[in-house]
């Protein structure tokens, strides 16, 4: 019995691919996500600095004032610096009139957006190399006949500072996040996986042989279906098996008696020393060897038509009433040294859907069983028909006739009627039989009023290709 291979072989493993492919999906989902979170995290922060320097300008606007005739602000520079200080970044202001121009502030604070008009406007510029994140609102409401702008800046390092420590956050989360979900997916990978491993180890614990079912698993679906295709792969493979032994038997069986006739026969002729008897001794060597010649014929035709070897056949539309025909020509030399008028019905084309060889072997069959058994002076008829479904093959004969009891045994194998003629060797109806199961058909039996025989094998027709008038005689 061979042994599963290791886990740590070279072989690939559906654990540790499943393992690896999630990792890395882990992996993936994590750096898409943390970059996802730095991103909003971002976003939210210069939301709040902006509504930081947002606030800082409407301060500065409530300090705009109209006196003498002049705009001005009503607090000292320094004053103004004090009130926008920052900790960690530098902030600038600068303060503009429509009618006026500089009021106040940082005259290289310039910032022009894309629409000067609106209300409020956010954007970056750069004052002595310095990147800031400014401001600009622009009043209508603080001096009648005046516009007031209004322009905060403050540098970025506050800004900086957090996305570095909210992306280290994020990273770090992430990272233990992902070790964690592969760590879980490991796990849950080998629970998973733990039924196909039972099952295969249940499996190799059976002995040599073994074609029973697998018991059923009641986990998952999956591992249920393949359950169930395993155990139809047994079946196919009892069957074969038992078809197997079978075959071997019963050739085994038929072959066993000619061989040791033909060896008598044989020794018979090395002794006989009269030349006539030595003739005589040949001849039956001669028919001794012709009948093991058709047995071993019949049973590689058995072997052809059992349901073992169907994936070698080659099944094609072909017209049942010419190869028929064609068969039982073959046979007109035979019908006449037995004395049998053999005829045959069916000119309309009978199209049907099989395997050439077998049909013409079955057809054979059929009417080398009537022309051995019918008798001399009787008459064998080949008759092909169709119904809506069917193409019927019939082959009939007025001969003797077979007991009604008997009808059903004929198609088991080596089965013979009691002192029948003709020395065959008792396969010719199961072949057909076989020929029929293989193609979707069956093959009946009965007899004929007041005495005779009719054999008739019914095929599916093929209905793309059957002839619309084509009926059942």
């Amino acid at each position: 019995m061979s042994r599963p291979p290791s886990p740590h072989s070279d072989q690939l493993s559906l654990r540790r691919g499943l393992i690896v492919r999630l990792g890395v999906l882990m992996l993936v989902l994590a750096a898409i996500s943390s970059v996802a979170v730095y991103q909003l995290s971002l976003r939210f922060s210069d939301e709040a600095y902006d509504e930081w320097l947002q606030d800082s300008a409407r301060s500065l606007s409530f300090l705009v004032r109209e006196r003498d005739g002049h705009v001005q602000v009503e607090l000292p520079s320094g004053t103004l610096r004090a009130m926008l200080w920052d900790a960690h970044d530098l902030v600038l202001f600068r303060i503009d009139s429509a009618r006026e121009g500089f009021i106040a502030g940082q005259r290289d604070l310039v910032f022009r957006p894309d629409t000067p008009d609106e209300r409020r406007s956010f954007g970056v510029v750069t004052v002595d190399g310095r990147e800031l994140r400014v401001v600009r609102l622009v009043r209508h409401d603080l001096i009648p006949g005046d516009v007031i702008t209004l322009t905060v800046g403050e540098t970025l390092h506050k800004r900086h500072r957090l996305a570095s420590r909210v992306l280290g956050t994020v990273m770090a989360v992430s990272a233990v996040l992902a070790l964690l979900s592969i760590l879980l997916t490991r796990d849950a990978v080998t629970r998973g996986l733990r039924p196909l491993v039972d099952l295969a180890q249940g499996i190799q614990r059976r002995a040599k042989g073994d074609l029973t079912r697998l018991p059923d698993t009641r986990t998952s679906w999956e591992l249920q279906t393949f359950t169930q295709a395993i155990n139809e792969l047994l079946h196919q493979l009892d069957d074969a098996v038992a078809w197997q032994r079978r075959f071997v038997a019963d050739a085994a069986h038929q072959l066993r008696t000619p061989l040791a006739a033909l060896k008598v026969e044989l020794e018979h002729a090395l002794r006989e020393s009269d030349p006539a008897r030595h003739q005589q001794a040949l001849q039956h060597l001669q028919g001794g060897i012709d009948r093991l010649s058709r047995i071993t014929q019949q049973l590689l035709t058995l072997a052809r038509a059992e349901p073992g070897a169907l994936s070698s056949l080659s099944f094609k539309p072909l017209d049942l009433a010419a190869l028929a025909r064609e068969a039982a020509q073959r046979f007109i030399p035979l019908g006449l040294k037995n004395g049998i008028d053999l005829g045959f019905e069916g000119d309309v084309a009978m199209p049907v859907r099989g395997d050439a060889l077998l049909l013409e072997q079955a057809v054979g069959n059929l009417v080398d069983n009537a022309l051995r058994y019918a008798g001399r002076g009787a008459t064998v008829t080949v008759r092909v028909a169709a119904t809506p479904d069917l193409v019927l093959l019939t082959v009939e004969d007025d001969g003797p006739g077979v007991p009604e009891a008997e009808l059903p045994r004929l198609t088991e194998r080596f089965h013979r009627l009691q002192d029948s003629p003709g020395g065959g060797s008792g396969l010719g109806l199961a072949i057909v039989q076989e020929i029929a199961r293989l193609h979707g058909g069956e093959l009946s039996l009965s007899g004929v009023s007041p005495h005779g025989l009719a054999v008739t094998l019914r095929l599916p027709r093929w209905a793309a290709l059957l002839p619309p008038t084509a009926s059942a005689e």
